[in-house]
């Protein structure tokens, strides 16, 4: 199993401090996950709310983060496609893939976020298919040949070579989220994409089960192999089970109040801290205990690799870089592929 840095902010500015403070503290997080060694660092967009508002451009982040490393990967997680042009999206994806040397991931979705479409300009209500419609156009932006388009949302009579081109051909790797609906992600098996999923919503592990086999039939049956799964999941390693709970319990609940207050309603399924340990709905504890999380998730659900979040609730830098570090040489090696055997050679007779 593979192992990520996830960023979703829950802003609490009593202890994050002000911007300046904050955009310093994410950079010096993904900084250390290079050196810890995860894979790619993910950035999830929105808007407006102390859930997620302060990254309301995760790509300029990503430009930043691209000058100040040099191996691991970074992805949108996700942009929101029905609020922006595509080509325009095409466009700076590109930008990033030169910037950073070819290391773009990039995630698209239609968004969740009911409260912002009207204050950008878009419909929720018709935002599936204009999605459709934009992702075919991202795509074809990407290519070297010219193309026109005529569709329900957007138009070009006249041929447009879109500029520059990425670096990763024939484009950067593209993931699709899908939490609940089988069907929905069989459709991105099939289309190539990789999954991103939520293995803790709604309250088990089963509903996301379904979603994975769905993809992963999908995949298969187009060609695509087995396809590549991702889940989020937030996470906090303590030095001991007692000072896990003491350290990250307070802020575990403040970034659930704040994500009550972006939805206007209390959680569906509510995941205290006490719950996460419980159900493995969050990797909480110590060392061992976060091993154990890790393994029945990977069995139950069949993730490839997990995008952990460090930081919630103005969880303290130290807390913070101590986690991930306990994470990178506590947990994560127990679960690196297996070196490949080496087959014995009978030795020739003297």
């Amino acid at each position: 199993m593979l192992f990520d840095y996830y960023l979703l902010n829950s802003y609490a500015p009593e202890a994050d401090g002000p911007g300046p403070a904050l955009y310093a503290k994410w950079i010096e997080q993904v900084v250390a996950a290079e050196e810890l060694g995860f894979g790619c660092a993910w950035f999830t967009e929105h808007h407006l709310y102390a859930f997620g508002g302060m990254l309301p451009n995760p790509s300029l982040l990503m430009a930043a983060l691209a000058q100040r490393t040099s191996r691991i990967r970074l992805g949108t997680a996700v942009t929101i496609l029905p609020f922006y042009n595509p080509v325009r999206v095409a466009e700076d994806v590109a930008m990033l893939d030169l910037l950073s040397d070819g290391r773009i991931e990039v995630g698209l979705g239609r968004g969740m976020g009911a409260q912002y479409f009207e204050m950008f300009g878009a419909d929720e209500a018709t935002s599936q298919e204009k999605f459709a419609e934009q992702l075919q156009i991202v795509q074809l932006a990407w290519r070297d040949e010219a193309f026109c388009w005529d569709g329900a949302f957007f138009r070009s009579p006249n041929p447009i070579c879109v500029l520059p081109k990425p670096v990763q051909r024939p484009h950067p790797p593209l993931w699709i989220p899908a939490a609940r609906d089988p069907s929905h992600s069989e459709q991105i098996g099939r289309d190539g994409m990789g999954l991103m999923t939520v293995p803790w919503y709604p309250s088990n592990f089963e509903t996301t089960r379904r979603v994975v086999d769905a993809y992963r039939a999908g995949a298969r049956a187009a060609g695509h192999g087995n396809g590549r799964v991702m889940g989020y999941m937030s996470v906090y390693v303590g030095e001991t089970a007692d000072a896990a709970r003491a350290e990250a319990k307070p802020c575990w609940e403040r970034a659930r109040q704040i994500s009550d207050e972006y939805r206007g309603r209390p959680e569906e399924n509510p995941l205290g801290y006490d719950i996460g340990v419980e159900t493995s709905r969050a990797i909480f504890g110590d060392a061992a205990m976060c091993r154990r999380h890790v393994a029945r998730v990977r069995d139950e659900v069949g993730l490839d690799r997990l995008a952990l979040r460090f930081d919630f609730g103005g969880l303290a830098q130290p807390l913070v870089r101590a986690s991930m570090q306990r994470f990178a040489t506590e947990v994560a090696p127990h679960f690196a592929d297996p070196a490949p055997a080496v087959e014995a050679t009978a030795a020739e007779p003297g």
